[in-house]
């Protein structure tokens, strides 16, 4: 009987412990803004370089960075999944009647993260993703639109917080050479 009852006791133990472990969060969203995006980059060259071969000169350059907005799914406790969506707009100034150039980019991409390093509060990762981007260009009475490949390459990334968090993520893409925002984890 004696041995019965400290089975029961070893047991019920064992079952308080593992009622006592932190559970791991399963989704994340997130809201950020994105500095330098690639498409801002793009537009910047782009425009320097073939207006100075048609002999348009620049005077300014203006861009909202990247706002964005993102949802992941852990589908272990190191890597997971997501959606990424972005906006953005350039407007580029010349120094003739012509007209400004003014470019909005909107898209999607579809990301994966990998956690190289969890401390609890704190974490530092990699993410890459692929998508699609829109583009709108507008100068005076004529209009272009086009889709194009987007994607973000950020090898170094890091998070502090618990369900809510501040992160900031760093490389090159639609998203912006520096990602910085806050997310909530559910």
């Amino acid at each position: 009987m004696k041995k019965m009852i400290m089975i029961c006791l070893i047991a019920l133990s064992q079952l308080k412990g593992y009622g006592q472990e932190i559970p791991q969060r399963k989704s994340e969203i997130r809201v950020g803004y994105g500095l330098v995006p690639v498409q801002e980059i793009g537009t910047l060259l782009g425009d320097w370089i073939t207006m100075g071969i048609v002999g348009r000169r620049v005077e300014s350059t203006e861009g909202t960075g990247a706002i964005s907005a993102g949802y992941s799914l852990n589908l272990t406790q190191r890597f997971s999944v997501g959606i990424d969506g972005f906006y953005g707009k350039n407007t580029v100034r010349y120094k003739d009647d012509l007209g400004d150039s003014k470019w909005s980019t909107y898209g999607g991409l579809v990301n994966a993260k990998y956690l190289y390093l969890d401390r609890g509060k704190l974490n530092l990762y990699g993410k890459g993703a692929v998508g699609y981007a829109q583009y709108h260009n507008r100068q005076k009475e004529n209009s272009d639109n086009f889709g194009a490949l987007s994607y973000q390459a950020s090898p170094f990334g890091i998070r502090y917080g618990n369900k809510i968090g501040v992160y900031g993520e760093f490389g090159f893409g639609y998203l912006g050479i520096a990602n910085v925002g806050v997310s909530f984890k559910l």
